[in-house]
């Protein structure tokens, strides 16, 4: 259960609008898009930033580190999502799990070399 109210078609008018076109996307209104909807120009905005984010990255590239950067972060709702938007893109379970892997990976060494401080010494030099 949402810890805010979720708005189905009862905030704003451009919230409404936005609303019924993501209903006939998907056949229903998801439930982060009803968490966004008392304000349509913040939910208009957070679907600008979604679909211009990654923009030259084809479709399977782009949903694979979506799948990633959710794992890491702890997101059941997007990694749920967008392991369906992933399948239907053509991505495998493998590369799924193989996204997963190399996200957790990272996530180790990168709290690993946060929490002892290190210092950089693997930088690209710069020409």
């Amino acid at each position: 259960m949402a810890s805010v109210k979720l708005y189905n078609k009862n905030g704003d008018a451009k919230a409404k609008f936005i609303q019924e076109n993501l209903e006939k996307k998907f056949g229903r209104v998801p439930e982060v898009f009803q968490a966004m909807g008392r304000n349509g120009d913040f939910l208009e905005a957070a679907l600008q930033v979604s679909e211009a984010a990654g923009r030259g990255l084809d479709p399977k590239t782009k949903e694979l580190i979506i799948i990633a950067v959710s794992a890491v972060n702890g997101c059941t709702y997007c990694l749920d999502a967008h392991r369906s938007a992933a399948l239907l893109a053509g991505v495998t379970e493998d590369e799924i799990v193989a996204a997963v892997e190399v996200a957790s990976a990272i996530s180790l060494f990168n709290n690993f070399n946060k929490s002892i401080d290190l210092v950089s010494d693997l930088k690209t030099p710069v020409k």
